[in-house]
């Protein structure tokens, strides 16, 4: 095993006490805000670790668990940081704040939404105006929800989404998949109707920690788009913006605008990313998610269909729950060590490279 692999966890409750000691070993403050549910074994929560002076100008922070089940990703990287002793001789008037399980009930649960069935990186966005409509998910709603997961309906699914990028192309089919809908609750990719218990969490989290600092950072780890182990730097703002001239200066052609050809993701509506923004005004922020590719799209697609299918056919109770809780846990996480040591190595060079620039 390597010496980041070891720091990677198989259930939720592990690598939460796994943070929390490599956390109190590298002498950060923590604190813990407590889910109002359970996860199968109890207590969850978000947790945060700073290290480094309340008062500091520059904050580099790291965020894990966005989209719940990619948290074994991000977590594992947190926490080998921290067990690595990265946080040692920061720069001066500097602080790092990694934000631990940011939707702790998709971690437990091995689903990437929460529980209301919202993926989270759909919510930041303002639910007082009239929401973003995506005619293209409509028009495949029922091959991505499928009544059941049965060879032929599976099929029948896939037959329509072939359908409709020969039609529209496959750029269109993609932003149909993944930029969210706020129509169907039920439904894969759910953005809200409100700001949900992770959306307003993380804001506090951003206010107590950051509303100080001039310059912050953010990096939020992501698994499940792209090569299998490679980091793309996904930011939300255009290429003419000075958030992008920064990333690009720091990191190079890894970092890519959703507003242009390219990216691995679509440029969809109510990233996290937003809330740095909003909550931090007048400040250098450099937000942006770093996703880490694992297997196929084709069977990280299938995985939250299947994953969507059994929340809305008894979920844990369901005889099928075993072996759909694998398939989407395994296309969110190779569970190999070449895999981990990859996306720990990215993260540190990438956190490094930021903090030389402080």
């Amino acid at each position: 095993m390597t010496s980041a692999a070891r720091h990677f966890s198989g259930t939720y409750g592990q690598a939460r006490a796994r943070f929390l000691a490599a956390a109190s070993e590298a002498g950060a403050r923590l604190t813990h805000r407590l889910h109002p549910l359970k996860g199968p074994d109890g207590e969850i929560a978000t947790d945060v670790a700073r290290i480094g002076p309340a008062s500091a100008r520059k904050i580099l922070g790291i965020g894990s668990g966005t989209h719940g089940v990619e948290g074994f990703c991000g977590s594992g990287v947190e926490t080998a940081l921290l067990a690595s002793g990265f946080a040692k001789n920061l720069p001066a008037d500097t602080a790092l704040v990694f934000i631990h399980a940011i939707n702790p009930w998709g971690f437990a649960w091995g689903r990437r939404v929460n529980e209301d069935n919202v993926d989270l990186n759909r919510n930041f966005l303002d639910h007082e105006k009239p929401r973003p409509e995506n005619p293209g998910y409509d028009a495949i709603y029922d091959a991505v929800n499928p009544k059941e997961l049965s060879e032929a309906a599976l099929a029948e699914g896939r037959a329509a989404m072939k359908a409709y990028a020969e039609a529209h192309g496959p750029a269109a089919l993609q932003h149909a998949l993944t930029a969210g809908q706020y129509t169907y609750p039920e439904g894969v990719q759910y953005g809200g109707q409100r700001p949900v218990w992770s959306n307003a969490t993380l804001r506090d989290i951003i206010r107590g920690e950051m509303r100080a600092a001039e310059r912050i950072v953010y990096i939020d780890i992501h698994s499940g788009l792209g090569a299998r182990g490679h980091g793309e730097v996904i930011c939300t703002a255009p290429e003419t913006s000075d958030v992008y001239k920064r990333m690009h200066g720091w990191w190079g052609d890894i970092v890519h605008s959703t507003r242009t050809q390219g990216s691995v993701s679509s440029d969809v509506p109510g990233s996290i990313t937003e809330a740095f923004t909003q909550e931090l005004p007048d400040r250098e922020v450099t937000p942006c998610g770093l996703e880490f590719g694992t297997i196929a799209m084709n069977a990280v697609a299938a995985a939250l269909v299947a994953d969507n299918w059994l929340h809305r056919n008894g979920g844990m109770d369901n005889p099928m729950a075993p072996a759909i809780k694998k398939q989407i846990r395994d296309a969110f996480y190779v569970d190999e060590d070449d895999w981990k040591e990859a996306v720990t190595t990215q993260t540190r060079t990438m956190a490094a490279r930021a903090l030389e620039d402080f």
